[in-house]
């Protein structure tokens, strides 16, 4: 290959994806960031809430509304453009990013209505016969043995009233402020009265499901429904104890700020794995960070893959792509074993999958206008298949509670059926199957608790950004493009100066190559140059070029 067919098939791949990665800007919430302080020399660890307090105070026009101490970030909204400048000029800030919004995607397929047999019934129509759910419960700690491992569901809330989570006392109970004094944080959390979690979206106690899908709702049944018949009646006692978090409003949507200090208070307060049934946009570092300390707490992360049937190696979907080892991030299969025609994939970067499509949980009676006392609904999406997993994290850690979450996460994949299907879809190969995973954790309760050493890929570091909702970055969009051609939104990162140099340089000599190649390239010639003209052909449309 010459080096005029080395230069313009680097600038066609390059072209084609600043085209590919052409999206619509990621919503977030005016003048709102995210902000993270570099480390401070010589400040301990459990200083870092003090040095993080004494640098908010510092600020002017900026009202602090949430500090992550454990990161070094907190969430402001400033008060003018002075003031926000003054962040991106501050030596001492390792970067500010956009409070993004996020949401849910379910797929409904059934808004309402009851289902008419147990979940062993309903299991055997095909479900069971895959994943071995009803034959795992044989095996398992009975619910009166062992601790109930805390699955923090972060979602649009939790239908408390609900008989499947009364009967079975499957909630979550915070027992100092159940005991404690109204009005009082009696266990000192930060928390009023957070007596079963906690609303993040109102600051409130009161996390009850307020969305038309009942989506959180929905969700945790999942979760229960993985360890006992969420149908029966009576409830047997469950196995797990779900806190309910509720991060996204009655429209499914979330920001940022918001989804983070969820997992900061489930990972405090005793959650052992958390659901993650949402995402969008790109790449999000303050997501990352406290991905991180998840991780880093042995707590294991179940995230949606996302509904839009991508690849996720290709256009990356998160956080469910964040690489965290304790992230799983899950697919939906059919009752065919089969991918669900709306589900990401990805041969790297989605771990495996998991029953996901016309699935019966629990559902709102008041969202819903459902007439009956136990209200179920079918809804399908990975935001389905993701609690199937954490339902069999949650599982596993009764089994073998010492397990860290990077460990639970290779006890899944190890586990999980290898099948033709998915040999080219997920990082596993399969789709989870609860006998096996139990079986492994039985076996696995000597094993020893580690976890590997992970130092995260910040995307080479984000750059102070100060973009609003809607805005688009500045300079040349084509050589942005170019240097983050992940793209999804407004994050913008730090260049690679002599990369950009090199094609900013190209590109202007662009116009001339095409000239002298075109040009030269006489009729006897032509089939010398074959396999360049459909290239040609391309830049020449993309240029508004013609030939000569």
């Amino acid at each position: 290959m010459t080096f005029l067919q080395s230069v313009t098939t680097i600038v066609y791949a390059q072209t084609s994806a600043v085209q590919e990665s052409s999206t619509a800007p990621r919503r977030a919430v005016k003048n709102e960031y995210i902000v993270k302080f570099k480390k401070p020399t010589g400040v301990r660890t459990n200083a870092f809430g003090d040095f993080v307090q004494a640098q908010a105070r510092s600020l002017s026009d900026v009202a602090v509304k949430s500090v992550y101490e454990e990161s070094l970030m907190m969430h402001v909204k400033v008060e003018s453009e002075a003031a926000k400048q003054d962040l991106l000029d501050n030596p001492d800030i390792e970067f500010v990013e956009p409070n993004y919004i996020l949401t849910v995607d379910p797929i409904e397929v059934s808004s309402q209505g009851i289902v008419p047999f147990s979940t062993e019934e309903y299991n055997q129509s095909g479900t069971d016969n895959l994943t071995k759910v009803t034959s795992a419960w044989s095996i398992e700690k009975p619910a009166a043995n062992g601790t109930k491992t805390v699955v923090a569901v972060i979602d649009t809330g939790l239908t408390t009233d609900h008989p499947v989570f009364q009967e079975s006392g499957a909630i979550w109970n915070n027992t100092k402020e159940i005991n404690g004094q109204p009005g009082v944080d009696d266990d000192g959390n930060g928390f009023v009265d957070d007596k079963y979690g906690w609303n993040f979206v109102s600051s409130t106690g009161n996390n009850y499901d307020d969305s038309r899908s009942g989506h959180g709702t929905h969700v945790a049944g999942i979760v229960l429904g993985i360890g006992q018949d969420i149908f029966a009646n009576p409830m047997r006692e469950s196995k797990i104890k779900i806190m309910s978090l509720k991060g996204l409003n009655a429209k499914g949507e979330g920001d940022t700020s918001t989804l983070i200090n969820a997992m900061y208070y489930a990972v405090k307060n005793g959650a052992k794995v958390i659901n993650n049934s949402w995402g969008g946009g790109g790449y999000s570092q303050s997501l990352h960070e406290v991905y991180t300390f998840a991780f880093n707490s042995g707590v294991v992360v179940t995230t949606a893959a996302g509904n839009s049937h991508s690849n996720n190696d290709a256009v990356p979907a998160y956080p469910s792509n964040l690489d965290t080892p304790s992230n799983i991030s899950v697919a939906a299969s059919d009752n065919g074993d089969m991918k669900a025609e709306y589900s990401n994939f990805g041969q790297s970067s989605v771990t495996l999958a998991a029953p996901g499509d016309v699935i019966y949980s629990t559902v709102n009676k008041q969202s819903l206008n459902c007439s009956y006392i136990r209200c179920f609904g079918i809804l399908s999406g990975t935001s389905m298949a993701a609690p199937f997993v954490a339902g069999v994290a949650a599982l596993v850690l009764r089994e073998a509670p010492q397990l860290t979450g990077n460990q639970v996460k290779s006890l899944i994949i190890g586990s999980a059926d290898t099948l033709p299907a998915w040999s080219n879809l997920v990082a596993s190969s399969g789709r989870v199957n609860v006998y096996r995973a139990i079986t492994a954790a039985k076996a696995a309760v000597s094993t020893a608790p580690w976890k590997p050493s992970y130092d995260p890929d910040y995307k080479g570091q984000l750059s102070k950004l100060g973009l609003d909702e809607g805005q688009q970055a500045g300079g040349c969009g084509l050589v942005k493009a170019i240097s983050d051609v992940e793209g999804g939104g407004p994050t913008l990162r730090a260049p690679a100066p002599a990369l950009d140099v090199v094609l900013v340089f190209t590109l202007f000599l662009m116009p001339m190559i095409l000239a002298l190649i075109l040009r030269g390239a006489q009729a006897s010639d032509k089939k010398n140059y074959s396999s360049l003209y459909p290239v040609l052909s391309k830049i020449q449309t993309v240029y508004g070029l013609k030939s000569t």
